[in-house]
Parts: structure tokens; C-alpha cells; sequence
């Protein structure tokens, strides 16, 4: 009798050691709650301006490249008429050929320099915003319990599945979007 409360008196002290150490998990989807923070959003349609400015400045690059072919051929089409003195023709042919080439060098350097520009304004995106999204995360965290909580995001490879009972995703974007409506 006396072993047999030994046993239970151990296997009590097991599992309330146990319950003691068990970690709190929980998973949020960072992707979903970085589209879902207010800031991310506000950043993207600042940077799509900055695409669309970009693109319509390379639309008038490619405009006056048009125009200066289009001079160029009218030009052509001269030289080779043989009623017309063509001599300084040609010596204007070779100014509008010159001044082609250095548009069509200013176009390339600026369609490099915005597309430069652009790319090192997403990466930035990510970083100017993660420090945000783990604040909020580890608020939430704090305020349900949490001890660990992994990033599920289907661009990860650490979770493959978790039950909707661990998801806070919707809790963190809430928190963040609340964070920033405050300053």
C-alpha cells in the first residue's frame, strides 16, 4: 500500500512538473501582417507614385527619342535627294545623331538610377517596418502568454501546419494598425 501511494505521489509530482515547463505556442502569418499594417500600405502606394513618376519620365525620355528619329529620317530622306546642297545637311545630321546618343545614354542612366533607387526602397520597406511587427508581436505575446510564437507565412519552411487555435495573426495586425493610429 504504501508503495503503491509512493507511485502516485511520484507520477503526481511528474506531471505537475510537466505542466510546469510546457511552453505556450502560437503562430502568426508576418507576411499577412505586414499587407495588413497601415504603414506597409502607405509605404507601397508611396512607392507605386514613385514607379508611375519613373515610368511616366521614361515615356517622355522614349517621346523625345521619337522625335529626334523621326528628324533624323526626314533628314535622311534629304541627303539623299540630289537637287538639295547636302553638305551642311550632313553637318546637321551629325549634330542630331550626337545629341540621339546622348539622350538615349541620359535615358538608360536614368531608367538604371530608378530602378536602383525603387529596388533599395523595398528593401527598405521590409526593414523600416519588421521592428513594428515584432514589437506587436511580442505584445500580443505578452498579453495572451505566450512563450514562443513561429512565423507560419507560406514563404517559410518552420511551419507547415498549425491549428487556427495557435494563429494570432489577425490579433498582431490589429495591435500594430492600433500602435500607429496612436502616434
Amino acid at each position: 500500500m504504501c508503495y503503491f501511494f509512493r507511485i502516485i505521489i511520484l507520477s503526481i509530482l511528474f506531471f505537475s512538473s510537466i505542466q510546469l515547463f510546457a511552453q505556450k505556442i502560437a503562430v502568426v502569418d508576418v507576411q499577412k501582417v505586414f499587407d495588413g499594417y497601415q504603414k506597409v500600405k502607405e509605404a507601397r502606394d508611396k512607392l507605386d507614385k514613385s514607379k508611375k513618376i519613373a515610368m511616366e519620365e521614361m515615356e517622355i525620355f522614349k517621346a523625345e527619342m521619337g522625335k529626334i528619329v523621326k528628324e533624323l529620317k526626314e533628314m535622311e530622306d534629304k541627303i539623299k535627294n540630289p537637287n538639295i546642297d547636302s553638305t551642311t545637311l550632313r553637318e546637321q545630321y551629325q549634330e542630331k545623331v550626337q545629341k540621339a546618343k546622348v539622350k538615349q545614354d541620359d535615358m538608360l542612366a536614368y531608367d538604371k538610377r530608378a530602378k536602383a533607387t525603387i529596388a533599395q526602397r523595398q528593401r527598405n520597406l521590409l526593414v523600416e517596418h519588421l521592428s513594428d511587427i515584432r514589437k506587436a508581436v511580442k505584445k500580443v505575446s505578452e498579453a495572451k502568454g505566450f512563450d514562443l510564437i513561429l512565423n507560419s507565412s507560406e514563404t517559410q519552411l518552420g511551419v507547415f501546419y498549425a491549428g487556427e487555435k495557435f494563429d494570432v495573426t489577425n490579433e498582431v495586425i490589429v495591435t500594430l494598425n492600433a500602435d500607429s493610429a496612436k502616434k
